[in-house]
């Protein structure tokens, strides 16, 4: 029974955490920062001047939208990014998703 579960329990842990392409660096990169203070602009263009840092893809194995853009989030502090501009999300299957995004930094006034 262990030998069985144990296989099941390590292939299901890899699927939620999805694949994640490294982000496509084009801009200059700042600090990293925490991923809460990335604001995400999901529906509406962000209200600001930006420049884009990087471009960041996400494939399947995550089960909600929210984490899926948790992991852009993550990947867009990771580059210093100050909000990630969300261009595409679908819905492959009830529990995959797949999105792409700019990592940006709102410019000052």
């Amino acid at each position: 029974m262990k030998i069985i579960l144990i296989p099941v329990l390590l292939l299901s842990s890899l699927l939620s955490l999805g694949c994640a392409e490294p982000p496509l660096v084009i801009g200059q990169p700042a600090a990293s920062i925490s991923k809460e203070e990335v604001v995400i602009y999901y529906i509406d263009r962000p209200p600001c001047n930006f420049e884009t840092l990087a471009y960041i893809r996400v494939t399947g194995g995550y089960f909600t939208l929210e984490s899926m853009l948790g992991k852009m989030q993550q990947q867009a502090a990771g580059v210093g990014a100050n909000g990630l501009y969300v261009l595409h999300t679908q819905q492959l299957d009830i529990k995959e998703y797949l999105g792409t995004a700019k990592a940006i930094r709102c410019l000052p006034a």
